[in-house]
């Protein structure tokens, strides 16, 4: 170090000192915290002065107020300096805009940032959050520890180093060797009180690299070689990038989607969740939606500039804020230009009333094509159909419209548009006409879904419970389902054959599959249901009271669901299952069911046996006889040749 410069800062130091009081009674005067504060201050300015010429303190920096600070926080500065150098802390608050940056372009966490005063981002509860900035960056720091006597406090980085050190606590801070490394990448205190430390930190990582800065705390903490001994307090990862990516649009961060479709009456374009992109096909009279949510390269809302949807069918306007799909299809002229705030929802109508249709929509931002989202409409409905296949066909008489029901789910349709388009309804269909023992039969009104729902585009088809009235008639029956489109067209269904039950099980039969099994079949044995007048139980009927057993030496327990009472019937009958073991016999089985009128139990027997084409160990032994016998002929018939020769 030049002697000249070193006599210079020995002169200022010495000045320091001089604005100590001078008589006793002054002494006497200044209170021992004032004493301690400025012994902190001159032995901050004697480091800088003496020790480490990188960490020299600006002279306008003072002793920060550590109660205008959260404890075990890391605070950096965000206020951008306008003289180009950043600038550590100075004046009595522990955060204030004179915490000045360079370079710093924006937080990039996954949550949102939390600022103090708008002069500081901060990090604290051990969080780890991130940020970009530029090659260079100086960014100033604050670092309050912890208020528990005995903690110390430590600020480390990587990627660069630090300068403009100051530290402050109840008592004097000494920076010195012993707490400030070599290289100026770490600096510990654990003086009496909150220890404060703060400067600026000079980031020299390239581009493309991380460069952090972390804070400890805790009673480990004594200096260099028990530096990050504590507790995290938290840390920051800043990424040099070369360019910033703020206010620009990034089609990553961006969102485009198109979400349900609105109703000609009630919905808001402003869904309460719009994470999701739906591609189901709009109800006839529906509006289509699209929601925008524009962002730059951190996750910010663009804010300027002008987004800009098109149609190339139906009218569209744009909104940000609630609006029915009335109001889009009462339009005369729609709009589709706005400025910025990055969250709009776009609405388009039908291109034709009553027909199917689509229609692209593409979206733009400052005339650049951000994204497109084509919708389709069904038109109205021109045919319906109930599906025999997946449709009960029996049913019980005096069926109630409740979860109970015992023909739950008993009817499944599917509705059509002109151009064979599965359409969305709003309402059930009606039973147009019901004849022999479905008479006065209805579809139900309930909303529980296990039971009834009315059909969309998204599911293909819609299902409900025939509701049977409380009548004498049982036997044969049908039934047709009924609509009326959006023209006042009265659509009719296919006529469905059924059959009505009438009371509880008054009869029972069973059959097997095969008369006799081999090892390994599967038996299947059918338990028949009837009413006390011969018709077969209606789908869903229980086997109440069922006591069915089959030998386990010639048969496996029961398949499958098994054949208990949980079981019900489906077109009359319930089906059981059991696989024939290996043993070679005839085995009983007996079968009983709560009835009516009271019927026995059926009993019989199953013959199980080998497979035709399996050998048997009595065939393999009367083969071996066979074979000793022919061998034995054949020695005999040789000797006797030899004896004459």
């Amino acid at each position: 170090m030049p002697e000249e410069s070193g006599i210079r800062r020995s002169k200022d130091l010495r000045a320091e000192i001089g604005k100590f009081p001078n008589s006793t009674n002054e002494r006497k005067q200044m209170s021992k915290k004032t004493m301690k504060q400025r012994i902190a201050l001159v032995a901050v300015s004697a480091l800088t002065a003496g020790f480490f010429s990188v960490v020299s303190a600006p002279v306008a920096n003072a002793a920060i107020a550590a109660d205008s600070t959260v404890e075990n926080t890391l605070y950096l500065g965000i206020t951008k300096s306008v003289t180009g150098s950043a600038s550590a802390n100075s004046g009595a608050t522990g955060v204030s805009s004179a915490m000045t940056q360079v370079g710093y372009i924006t937080d990039t966490s996954a949550t949102a940032q939390t600022t103090d005063t708008a002069a500081a981002i901060y990090v604290n509860s051990s969080e780890i959050r991130t940020a970009n900035v530029y090659p260079g960056a100086k960014i100033s720091f604050v670092a309050a520890g912890s208020t528990t006597s005995g903690d110390g406090l430590t600020v480390t980085v990587t990627g660069g180093t630090l300068s403009s050190l100051a530290a402050t606590a109840a008592e004097a801070v000494t920076l010195a060797t012993t707490n400030v490394s070599s290289d100026v990448k770490t600096i510990t205190t654990d003086a009496a009180g909150q220890d404060v430390i703060y400067g600026i930190f000079n980031i020299d990582a390239a581009v493309g690299s991380v460069a952090t800065i972390s804070v400890f705390t805790g009673t480990n903490i004594a200096g260099l070689t028990t530096a990050t001994s504590g507790t995290l307090v938290g840390q920051y990862q800043l990424t040099v990038v070369s360019a910033s990516l703020s206010g620009v649009y990034s089609a990553t961060e961006s969102t485009v989607t198109q979400q349900p479709c609105l109703t000609n009456s009630t919905g808001s374009g402003n869904a309460a969740s719009n994470a999701y992109d739906t591609t189901s096909r709009c109800a006839n009279g529906s509006v289509g939606v699209v929601y925008v949510d524009l962002e730059d390269g951190y996750g910010a809302e663009l804010t300027g500039g002008t987004i800009t949807g098109t149609a190339s069918a139906g009218k569209i306007i744009v909104s940000t804020a609630t609006t029915t799909g009335s109001t889009v299809n009462g339009a005369t002229t729609g709009f589709s230009s706005q400025a910025s705030d990055g969250e709009v929802w776009f609405l388009v109508s039908q291109p034709t009333a009553n027909t199917a249709g689509s229609s692209t929509v593409t979206i733009s931002y400052n005339g650049t094509v951000v994204g497109t989202k084509t919708i389709t409409w069904a038109g109205e409905v021109t045919s319906l159909a109930v599906d025999p296949a997946n449709s009960n066909t029996i049913y019980s008489t005096n069926q109630a419209d409740t979860p109970q029901n015992i023909s739950a789910a008993g009817v499944v349709y599917v509705a059509k548009d002109a151009a064979g388009n599965v359409v969305t309804l709003s309402s059930q269909p009606s039973v147009f006409e019901a004849t022999g023992a479905l008479v006065g039969a209805t579809l139900s009104t309930t909303t529980v879904a296990t039971l009834a729902a009315v059909q969309t585009s998204s599911r293909g088809y819609g299902y409900s419970m025939l509701i049977t009235p409380d009548n004498a008639l049982s036997g044969k029956g049908t039934y047709q389902l009924s609509l009326t489109n959006s023209s006042g067209v009265t659509i009719k269904s296919n006529v469905i054959n059924a059959t009505v039950s009438r009371g509880s099980t008054n009869s029972f039969t069973i059959s097997w599959n095969k008369a006799s099994y081999n090892f390994g079949d599967i038996a299947e044995a059918t338990i028949s249901l009837k009413d006390a007048y011969g018709n077969p139980m209606a789908d869903g009927t229980a086997l109440t009271g069922i006591d069915f057993t089959v030998s386990s030496a010639g048969f496996s327990a029961a398949l499958g669901s098994g054949c208990g009472a949980a079981r019900t019937s489906l077109g009359g009958s319930v089906v059981c299952k059991f696989a024939a073991l290996n043993t070679e016999g005839t085995y009983s089985y007996t079968i009983d069911l709560t009835t009516a009128t009271p019927q026995s139990a059926i009993v019989g027997a199953l013959p199980v046996k080998p497979s035709t084409t399996a050998v048997s160990n009595a065939d393999v032994l009367k083969s071996i006889v066979s074979l000793i016998a022919s061998i034995n002929k054949q020695i005999q018939a040789l000797q006797k040749l030899i004896l004459k020769r």
